[in-house]
C-alpha cells in the first residue's frame, strides 16, 4: 500500500484571481440567461397583472370624476390596456378606449350576453372576475373569424388574453361593469430583441471581465512575486536582502514582517558565529594550558612543581565550569530545567555569597560590599538564586572600573525587594542594553577572557529569573558604570 500523500496541485495567485473573476462572471451570466429563458413570461405576466390592478383601482376611485374620460385614456396608454365601462342599466358602453390591435372587446360576437354573463360571475365573486382566454379559443368569442384565420401563434401555452372585470356603483346606485383587456404574452419579435441584446451584453461583459481579471491579477501578484524572489535570496543566506513594502495593505504588512525577520536572522547568524568563536576560544585556552603543562611535566619530570599541578587543576576546573554553564543554558532555554520553590532568606544568601567572593579576591585589590537594612525572605529556588547572584557579581568584577569596586544593594520597595549589583566600569550604550542578555554578546566586539566565570552568566541569569517570573533589568550610561537589578516579592 502506498502511504505517500499525493501532492496538492498548486496554482499561482494570478491564475486564482483570473479564474475566480471569470467564474463569477459565468455564474452571473448563467443566472441572467436562465431568468430570461425560463421566467421571462412569468415575470411579464405578473407585471401585467399588477398593472391591471393599479389601473382598475385608479378608474374605480374616480368613476364619478368629471375628467374620467381623459383619465381612462391616460390609464390605457400608460398601462397598454383596452378599457371599456359598460352601463348595465343603459345596456351600452359609457367609456371605451381602444389601444391593442388584437383587442377582443371590440370584436365580441355577442357582446350584451357576454357582459351580462360576466356581470353575474362578478356578483358571485364579491364584485370582481377575471377570465383568461387562450389564443386558440379567441375565435369562439369574436364575430369575424377572418381576424384569426390560420395558425394562431402561441408561446409555451401561456395565455395571450386576460379580461379583468369589476362592478362599480355610482352615488345614484347605477351599476357599471369595468372591463380591462391586456395581452400577457410578449411578442416574438420582442423576445428576439431581448435575446440579441443579451448576447451582445454577454460578449461585452466577458471581454470586460477578462480584461479586469488580467489587470487585477497582474497588479496583485507582482508584489507577491517580488517578495517570493527576495525570500529565495533570504533562504540562500543573503540576510542583506530587503523586501519592497509596496502593494495592498496585507502585502505591505508581510513585507515589513519579512524585513524584520531578515534583520533578526542576520543578528542570529552573527551571534551564532560569535558564540562558536567564543566557545572555541574559551575551550582552546584551558585545553592548551593543560596540554602544554602535561607535556612539560612528561618531558622534564625532574622539574615538576606543585604550581604545575595547580595550573592543570585550575584550567580543568575552568573547562568544567564552561561545560556546565553551557548545559545549564541549554536546559533553561529548552524548558527542561525545573526549579524547587521554598521560603529562603535572600539577605543571608547574598551575605554568604559576598563573603565567599571577599575570600576569593582577598589577594587582589577588588572590593565587594553589601548594603542592606534588615533581613528579607522570598519564595525562590535557593540553588538557582545563588547562580543569579554569583553570575551578576562575576560580571561586575569583570567589567568594573579602575577602583575595582563592586557594590551590592538590597532595597525594600513596599512589598518588593530589589537587589542591585553596581560596577564602575565603562558602561553600556542604550542600543546595546537589550542585547547583553544573549549568550556571549560582547559590547566592544573584542573577546576577552573573563577574570571570573565563563561569559555565559547573563544568559543564565535571564533564564533563571524568567523561571521565577521575576522582574529584572539593567541601567547604564557610557563612562559611568552599570547597575544590574532583579526583584522578588517579599514573603
Amino acid at each position: 500500500m502506498n502511504n505517500k500523500k499525493k501532492e496538492k496541485r498548486s496554482f499561482s495567485i494570478k491564475a486564482h484571481i483570473f479564474s475566480t473573476i471569470l467564474g463569477l462572471t459565468a455564474v452571473m451570466l448563467t443566472v441572467l440567461w436562465v431568468l430570461q429563458g425560463v421566467f421571462l413570461n412569468s415575470i411579464f405576466k405578473l407585471s401585467k397583472e399588477s398593472d391591471i390592478r393599479r389601473a382598475t383601482n385608479l378608474i374605480a376611485d374616480n368613476i364619478e370624476s368629471e375628467d374620467i374620460s381623459s383619465l381612462i385614456s391616460q390609464v390605457a396608454v400608460e398601462y397598454d390596456l383596452c378599457v371599456k365601462v359598460y352601463g348595465m342599466q343603459q345596456g351600452s358602453d359609457l367609456y371605451d378606449e381602444h389601444i391593442l390591435n388584437d383587442c377582443i372587446l371590440h370584436k365580441l360576437a355577442d357582446e350584451k350576453r357576454l357582459f351580462n354573463s360576466w356581470y353575474e360571475k362578478a356578483l358571485e365573486n364579491n364584485g370582481e372576475y377575471t377570465e383568461t382566454i387562450p389564443r386558440d379559443a379567441l375565435r369562439d368569442y369574436v364575430y369575424d373569424e377572418e381576424d384569426f384565420e390560420g395558425d394562431v401563434p402561441t408561446v409555451d401555452g401561456t395565455p395571450d388574453c386576460v379580461l379583468s372585470m369589476r362592478i362599480l356603483t355610482d352615488s345614484e346606485g347605477n351599476a357599471y361593469l369595468l372591463i380591462l383587456n391586456a395581452s400577457v404574452v410578449p411578442m416574438k419579435s420582442t423576445i428576439r430583441t431581448i435575446r440579441l441584446i443579451l448576447v451582445l451584453f454577454t460578449a461585452v461583459i466577458v471581454l470586460i471581465s477578462v480584461l479586469i481579471s488580467y489587470l487585477m491579477s497582474r497588479q496583485l501578484s507582482a508584489p507577491i512575486q517580488k517578495i517570493t524572489k527576495s525570500a529565495g535570496e533570504l533562504k540562500n543566506g543573503d540576510y542583506n536582502v530587503r523586501f519592497d513594502e509596496d502593494g495592498p495593505t496585507e502585502v505591505i504588512e508581510l513585507a515589513k514582517t519579512l524585513n524584520v525577520t531578515a534583520v533578526e536572522l542576520e543578528n542570529a547568524d552573527r551571534i551564532q558565529k560569535e558564540l562558536i568563536a567564543n566557545i572555541s576560544h574559551d575551550l582552546r585556552t584551558p585545553l592548551t594550558m593543560i596540554s602544554g603543562y602535561s607535556e612539560f611535566m612528561r618531558d622534564f619530570p625532574s622539574e615538576i612543581t606543585p604550581e604545575n599541578f595547580q595550573v592543570i587543576i585550575d584550567e580543568t576546573a575552568r573547562l568544567n565550569s564552561l561545560v556546565n554553564d553551557l548545559l545549564d543554558v541549554s536546559k533553561l532555554q529548552s524548558g527542561t530545567q525545573s526549579i524547587s520553590i521554598q521560603k529562603i532568606s535572600l539577605t543571608k544568601t547574598i551575605e554568604s555569597t559576598v563573603a565567599r567572593y571577599s575570600s576569593l579576591t582577598s589577594h587582589t585589590e577588588y572590593k565587594i560590599s553589601f548594603i542592606h537594612e534588615g533581613e528579607v525572605f522570598v519564595m525562590a529556588d535557593e540553588t538557582r538564586l545563588l547562580q543569579v547572584v554569583y553570575n551578576l557579581i562575576n560580571n561586575a568584577i569583570n567589567y568594573t572600573g579602575e577602583d575595582k569596586t563592586v557594590t551590592v544593594r538590597q532595597d525594600v520597595l513596599d512589598d518588593v525587594v530589589r537587589i542591585s549589583i553596581i560596577d564602575t566600569g565603562e558602561g553600556i550604550s542604550e542600543e546595546n542594553l537589550p542585547l547583553i542578555w544573549d549568550r556571549y554578546y560582547k559590547v566592544d566586539k573584542v573577546h576577552k577572557r573573563a577574570i571570573l566565570g565563563t561569559g555565559l552568566g547573563l544568559s543564565i541569569v535571564k533564564n533563571i529569573l524568567l523561571l521565577h517570573n521575576s522582574r529584572f533589568g539593567v541601567s547604564s550610561e557610557p563612562g559611568k558604570g552599570s547597575t544590574f537589578w532583579f526583584e522578588f516579592k517579599i514573603v
